[in-house]
Formats: structure tokens, sequence, C-alpha cells
């Protein structure tokens, strides 16, 4: 048996209960419940599939974004899944019929580990999935004490944020009133104007720091009594993360984007967590070397994240699974985020295991 957790309805398996369980498997921010809520204020609708049972523990929060009678359905960094066949099988079934119910065409899954042999090894059950929503590779970094943070990052990483100190550089705490809010829009937008990215409307931003209050923090960097930088930070479990960020052209100096992390980082560690994710990198390289393509919009970005030491992980492949085929197929036609990642092809199992 699997059941269906909505936020309408069951009192046992609540928010409270559902994160405690996905921080114990050490899941990840995208399947928390207060995740699920949020994106429930900005079109998505939230399913949250639960098995616990002599099995064993399994679960996954799916997204259902309605197109016309039908929705498409996505599953950000899930299933969690303990060990075992049978509760995987379970698991997916249950998948399947949260799916049903919401008549899929499709569900695309960005696994946040490698996805079970009870699932790979049944021939037809998944395709190769989009390139990727998320970012498929991040730098995290072990929280231990300053003096090893600081001594495990790259010279020039060391040096700009000892440097932003040394000019006066300072880090504050803010609360998300509108002013704040207005203040880190308007970095986030001249950010993305420079870098040529797309975001989100400012009141996606507001409803985040509203939806994950305590567990988000909004940082600003001040340089000569002016804002310089700006960074929503939010953890889970034993993580935490660089969600948003945003600086200044104008009035940035050397050091205050690598003393903003910094100061991020030590936040996480205040609150109890063990690993900061510095936010995504490039993919590898089509050779498969590591890093970004030379002279790419993003070599930059791979240039500071990575001078912070920690590690870079790569997450799984994207798989789809195709309920409908011929409108999926449509979909894809007409969507290029929906269509098949170039040469991509379905994990086996030897490497999921």
């Amino acid at each position: 048996m699997y059941i269906t957790v909505t936020s309408a309805q069951g009192t046992r398996h609540d928010g409270a209960s559902w994160d405690a369980l996905l921080g114990s498997e050490d899941g990840d921010l995208l399947q928390s419940w207060l995740w699920g809520e949020f994106k429930q204020q900005h079109g998505w609708a939230t399913e949250r599939v639960l098995i616990d049972n002599a099995s064993g523990k399994a679960m996954a929060q799916i997204l259902f974004r309605k197109r016309g009678p039908f929705t498409v359905a996505y599953m950000p960094r899930g299933p969690v899944i303990g060990q075992g066949d049978t509760v995987a099988a379970e698991l997916l079934h249950g998948i399947d019929a949260a799916c049903a119910r919401r008549r899929s065409i499709l569900l695309v899954i960005e696994p946040h580990k490698p996805l079970p042999p009870a699932w790979l090894g049944v021939i037809g059950a998944f395709a190769p999935g989009p390139a990727s929503f998320q970012t498929s590779r991040t730098v995290k970094v072990d929280l231990v004490d300053d003096a090893t943070l600081l001594a495990q990052m790259r010279k020039d990483t060391r040096y700009n944020i000892t440097y932003a100190q040394r000019k006066g550089v300072s880090i504050e705490h803010v609360i998300a009133n509108a002013t704040n809010l207005d203040v880190f829009y308007r970095l986030l937008g001249e950010t993305a104007e420079r870098n040529g990215f797309g975001i989100h409307s400012r009141a996606y931003y507001e409803d985040f720091l509203a939806c994950f209050s305590q567990q988000a923090a909004l940082l600003f960097s001040h340089g000569q009594g002016i804002v310089t930088a700006g960074l929503i930070a939010a953890r889970f479990g034993n993580e935490a993360r660089s969600m948003y960020a945003g600086s200044a052209g104008a009035h940035r100096g050397r050091g205050d984007s690598a003393l903003l992390r910094f100061a991020a980082m030590q936040w996480a560690r205040e609150q109890g967590c063990l690993r900061y994710d510095l936010g995504g990198i490039a993919p590898a390289t089509r050779s498969g070397a590591p890093g970004a393509d030379p002279g790419s919009t993003l070599e930059g970005v791979d240039t500071f994240k990575t001078g912070f030491g920690g590690t870079i992980v790569s997450y799984p492949q994207l798989v789809e699974r195709r309920y409908r085929p011929r409108i999926a197929w449509l979909i894809r036609h007409v969507n290029a985020r929906f269509r098949t990642a170039a040469d991509a092809a379905l994990p086996t199992e030897t490497q999921s295991s």
C-alpha cells in the first residue's frame, strides 16, 4: 500500500513529520514540504507519495503543472528510497497512481541520487530526459571552523575575502521587508541583465522568504555605505545553500561577493548545518574534462565557486516516464526545455548501485 499525502489532508503525515523523515534520509530541500508549499503559490500543484511499512521507507514529492486538460509532472531532486527492491517498486506504483489521477503526459525525474536498479531494470519504463532544469553540477563545502574554511580555499579567494574585510566591507543580515526586497531585486536584475539570464517576479523571492522564514536568510554586503551584493540562503536538514544572489555593477568591490558567501557559510554553521552548497556550476564539457568551456559565460562562475574548495558534485542524468507518448513527443517538439539531452542515455543498473 502507498499513502498519498497532500497539504489538505492527513494529520499523521504533516509537514513536520515529512521533513523530519526526509532530513533523516539526507533528502534535498527541493523535496521538502516547504518547497512544495512554496511552489503551489506559483502555479504548481503538489502531491507527496510516502511508503512507510514493513518493506521500508520511501518518499517522493511531485509537482504538477496544467497543460490544457492534462498535466506535466516534475520531481526535482527525488525520490528518496531506503533499502530494498520491494519498497522501490511500491513507491513507483504510488507515483504512477498520482500521475494517473492528475492525467500526466509525462513525468520528468531530476534525481538527487542514482535511481534504484528495481526501476532501471524494467525495459521501457524510462527514457532519457532533458539536459537539466536545476543545475547538473554544484560545489559543496564542509562547514568546519573559520580557519580551516579559509585554509582550504584557493589563494585568490582567500585573499579577496581578507581584502574586503580590510577595506571595511561589512555583512548585514536583514529582515525581508518591502524595502530590503526592493534592494535585493534590483541587484538581482542588474546581475541578470549583465549575464544574460532570466529571473522570476519580485513576488517569487518575497514568497520564498516568507515561506521558509527562519530556515532562510537575506544577507547584504555594504561598502562605503552602499549595498554592493545580496544573497538569499536557505537550509534544510544538514545542508544549506545559496538560492539566489545578485550584485551591483557600479559599486561592487573586490571580494564583496566572496565575503558574502563566507558569511552565508558561517550562518549555516550556526544553524547546525554540516555542508554548504554554493549553487550551480557549468556542466562537464563534452570532452569530459571538468569546468566550463573556456570563454563561456559560465567560466567565471566556475572559477568563483570552485575557489572556496569543497567537492564538486555531479547529479545523475534526468529521466522521463512517458504516460502519453504521442503528446509527450509533441511537447518535446514545441518546447526546447523538454527536448532530450544530446548524447543522453539511460543509466545502467551498474551505475545506479
